[in-house]
């Protein structure tokens, strides 16, 4: 005889209705090994950037209870400070900590398991990356929806610097015009100009997280605005430089001894 086709949906049911934050669909054993969860899991495994930790097995990070016929599976640390039994937090109280990594928030940025970015970062680290949590929005509910994976309260994203761009995204900060976006960073010119270009993104010892000074003592602007100034001063020389040849050219025209030496006269003692 036929099973009827409605009773996988009524098992479907029972587990939705059991189902709790926490619990595993079906048993498992304590001691259970990656292979295993990767059956069902293999996406977490698979990926441009996949995190390290998924090589030391799933029971790193995560720890699995087995009561009867309830299999619990939970983080073996509490969720802010996970991270850091791995990645030592360095940050001193001294120093400019970004709020997320001072909170133990590191999934707000990164994904734990696998990404298609650097870093293992929910996005491609630009300006809008970062604007996910610095942008004022127009309607704010109670939860925020972060990286449309992440949520955080109003009352927290409120309290989160916001920043003011142009409609581009490509300029405005710190100061109107100045680039964000599109251009090379002139400290390192092989890369893109981002955030990050300006401001660390964990811990830094100067206010607002800019990068450290350097040898002699300059500020991340400065140091900037060198490159930049002497490239346009060096590339003005050298347009000054055509502008007067052709300029001699054509007095040459005119007059084929232009540009040559005076010739100085008897009275100079020769």
């Amino acid at each position: 005889m036929k099973r009827p086709k409605f009773i996988p949906v009524l098992l479907l049911l029972a587990f939705s209705i059991r189902a709790w934050p926490g619990e595993h669909p079906v048993p498992l054993e304590a001691n259970v090994d990656a292979a295993k969860c990767l059956e069902c899991h293999e996406d977490k495994s698979k990926g441009k950037n996949v995190h390290t930790a998924i090589s030391m097995g799933c029971t790193a990070c995560h720890e699995v209870k087995t009561e009867k016929d309830v299999t619990t599976v939970n983080l073996n640390q509490p969720k802010d400070q996970l991270c850091f039994t791995c990645h030592a937090k360095t940050a001193k109280e001294s120093d400019t900590q970004h709020g997320p990594y001072d909170k133990g928030q590191c999934l707000t940025c990164h994904d734990p398991h696998v990404s298609d970015y650097a870093k293992q970062l929910r996005a491609d680290l630009n300006a809008s990356f970062c604007l996910e949590c610095h942008s004022s929005r127009k309607d704010v509910p109670e939860k925020v929806a972060i990286f449309k994976s992440q949520e955080m309260s109003r009352d927290d994203f409120q309290q989160i610097p916001k920043l003011y761009l142009s409609f581009d995204l490509r300029s405005g900060h710190p100061i109107d015009k100045h680039p964000t976006l599109g251009v090379p960073n002139p400290m390192k010119p092989t890369e893109k100009l981002t955030c990050t270009s300006c401001h660390a993104t964990h811990t830094s010892t100067q206010a607002k997280l800019l990068p450290e000074l350097d040898k002699e003592g300059r500020d991340i602007c400065t140091q900037c605005h060198l490159v930049v100034d002497t490239a346009k001063e060096e590339q003005a020389l050298a347009e000054g430089k055509v502008i007067d040849a052709k300029r001699m050219e054509e007095l040459k025209k005119k007059n084929p001894d232009a540009g040559k030496p005076t010739p100085k006269s008897r009275g100079d003692g020769q």
